[in-house]
């Protein structure tokens, strides 16, 4: 098997496909979306809030980039409270 199969044969198998956790804007109190951020993310206060601002103001969010079960653990937090969610 030559360099270049190798190479070929170790990316294919051990690239995750990443994908997206959009919140999409509720009807929730603001302070409730950002304490329902901060306990599924980790995320500090001031990127919680400026999450929120972007759901709020365009519709929808990205929360997070990253693989499916990362952000299916954060999705079932957010969706605790009901938050409107798509994993993407």
């Amino acid at each position: 098997m030559s360099t270049k199969e190798k190479e070929s044969a170790v990316s294919d198998t051990e690239t995750p496909e990443l994908r997206k956790l959009i919140l999409f804007n509720s009807g929730h109190f603001w302070e409730q979306v950002i304490v329902q951020l901060q306990k599924a993310t980790g995320f500090d206060i001031i990127q919680c809030e400026q999450i929120a601002i972007i759901a709020h103001t365009k519709g929808r969010a990205v929360v997070k980039s990253g693989e499916y079960d990362e952000l299916s653990r954060i999705n079932s937090v957010l969706r605790e409270i009901n938050l409107i969610t798509e994993i993407k």
